[in-house]
């Protein structure tokens, strides 16, 4: 009897070691979320971070993972929601500033975004990519010379920013008696990365009807349609086509998401959230 006694009782332990080890964590549901939302299982991904928030209401990991997902749904109200709470969460988390202006930016409020903007300069003034959104900001609602001072502080920041050069370079234009100004801008940003500034200048030009006959180019590989989240594992340029040689249209950088809407060859075709449609290298994604 002592011998069936014992039995039963390491067999009861056995069974609360094993549910302790099978019970899902905070961590356990983020990370299952992730998965699925990568792979586009949007109902599997709102369930686990809906888990996790009841596990967890009060981590700001939670509520940018449910804010991301909603921007994937295109559910600003409910986003805005939860980029919110990150902020009351966590006041010093400059992202969720960035994510909530991105927000507005999309609603088309101009001074609710550039307000988040600020607030994401203030806790992080050292990423220039900040400077360079609300430079675009202020530039929209007509202020040339704060938008010229944030984008001359981004490249205080990094001189080789050739993104920063080049938006200096197009706001100058549009300034009169700076054209020699945005013309040394230009060219600094050429010099640092031709291929950006070659897109843009095939973006302002008219296309011309009585264009030269071209030699007959390579068929471009089919596209395949897909519908995924692939994490960058390496910056890229952004090409127009599925070819290096071909213009760049954005870049990407790594440690973030991108939406893959189709594969052709060893390309991914992906879709920005501002709209923009190009090809990145399946070496920049796992």
């Amino acid at each position: 009897m002592r011998s069936n006694g014992r039995t039963i009782c390491a067999t009861a332990l056995l069974m609360l070691i094993a549910a302790g080890c099978n019970r899902k964590g905070v961590d356990d549901y983020l990370q299952a979320g992730n998965a699925a939302l990568q792979n586009t299982n949007i109902g599997d991904a709102e369930k686990d971070y809906s888990e996790a928030d009841k596990l967890a209401p009060n981590d700001p990991r939670v509520h940018v993972a449910l804010g991301n997902l909603y921007v994937f749904e295109h559910k600003p109200g409910p986003a805005q929601e939860e980029f919110m709470t990150v902020i009351e969460l966590d006041p010093k988390n400059p992202q969720a500033h960035v994510a909530l202006g991105n927000l507005y930016l999309d609603q088309q409020q101009e001074r609710l975004a550039e307000e988040q903007y600020r607030a994401a300069i203030v806790l992080d003034p050292t990423n220039g990519a900040y400077y360079l959104q609300l430079a675009d900001i202020l530039r929209k609602e007509g202020r040339p010379f704060d938008a010229e001072a944030a984008i001359r502080t981004a490249l205080g920041l990094n001189p080789r920013n050739a993104q920063a050069h080049l938006a200096l370079a197009n706001l100058l234009e549009t300034v009169p008696g700076r054209q020699s100004e945005a013309e040394a801008e230009m060219a600094a940003a050429r010099a640092i990365d031709p291929k950006l500034v070659a897109a843009s200048s095939s973006a302002a030009a008219p296309s011309s009807a009585a264009a030269e006959p071209t030699a007959a180019a390579t068929p471009a590989p089919k596209i395949k349609p897909l519908n995924k989240l692939f994490l960058l594992t390496k910056n890229s340029p952004v090409y127009q086509e599925p070819d290096t040689t071909s213009a760049v249209v954005a870049k990407v950088v790594r440690r973030k998401y991108v939406h893959v809407i189709g594969i052709a060859g060893s390309y991914l075709q992906i879709k920005l959230r501002n709209g923009t449609v190009g090809f990145i290298p399946i070496t920049a994604a796992e």
